[in-house]
């Protein structure tokens, strides 16, 4: 089993290229955001409104690639691939942001709905979707965050099928880890939040629900991405979806945390 320092030295040696989903366990993954100084103020205030959307556990200072509240973390290098913004539009996926990293860059990150997993698991929440191949899917809903400025986007939520029984245990356990999304924004017909569940923005292996099992949804980090879309700044770089920051940061540490 590697550690989150493993980890990040494989994704920075270009050896972690996939999904990080399971990699390192109770250690957390985050989602990121780079932005240019000038639009940082505005995006972190965005994220203070959405807390459950972008749950910040650090920031970096403008033009350092560190995050030493999790580790020995270089922004530029660490995740598995970034995927890089330009006026709000995709470019496509880069390894490293060293040829592309100013002094003016700052760097967010957020809690992931991956280690939220592996808190429910801990407390015996039976993820019995995982045996079938299915590791979550992401949906665009018709729920709207709450606006700062430019930034503004429909609620992106990611969705886990659950036992019938264990519903009401998922919604304890998620609200002890308001850093990682906390409790789930719905619980049931999907159609509630605008969705069709055929119909993912994403998904890790072929959507499954099976019978005697409610869907479940949570806040998802990738709303940040359409954020980005609509806010269009200059210049911007994210995690790629299901590919994440591992950091030194523990679910232990986050339960020894004050209230």
């Amino acid at each position: 089993m590697l550690t989150a320092a493993e980890v990040r030295a494989a994704a920075r040696d270009g050896r972690w290229t996939g999904t990080t989903r399971a990699a390192a366990p109770g250690h957390l993954q985050c989602n990121v955001v780079i932005l240019p100084e000038r639009d940082a103020a505005d995006f972190e205030r965005w994220c203070e409104l959405n807390s459950s959307v972008a749950p910040i556990l650090a920031r970096s200072a403008a033009g350092d690639p560190r995050l030493p509240a999790l580790g020995e973390i270089d922004l530029r290098h660490d995740l598995p691939a970034y995927r890089v913004f330009a006026d709000g539009e995709p470019q496509g996926e880069v390894g490293d942001l060293e040829a592309v990293w100013t002094d003016d860059l700052v760097g967010f990150a957020f809690g992931c709905s991956f280690s939220l997993e592996d808190a429910l698991r801990r407390e015996g929440v039976p993820l019995d979707y995982e045996r079938r191949g299915f590791g979550g899917a992401i949906y665009h809903t018709t729920r709207e965050t709450s606006a700062v400025g430019r930034y503004a986007a429909p609620l992106i939520v990611s969705m886990r099928p659950i036992p019938e029984h264990a519903v009401e245990r998922v919604f304890e356990v998620s609200r002890r880890y308001p850093q990682l999304h906390g409790a789930p924004v719905h619980a049931g017909g999907a159609a509630a939040l605008g969705i069709d569940l055929d119909q993912p923005l994403d998904t890790i292996g072929p959507v499954s629900v099976a019978e005697g099992e409610r869907p479940v949804f949570w806040a998802c980090g990738v709303t940040t991405q359409e954020v980005l879309r609509r806010a269009r700044p200059v210049r911007g770089f994210t995690h790629v979806s299901a590919r994440m920051l591992v950091c030194d940061l523990t679910l232990d540490d986050l339960a020894a945390a004050p209230a």
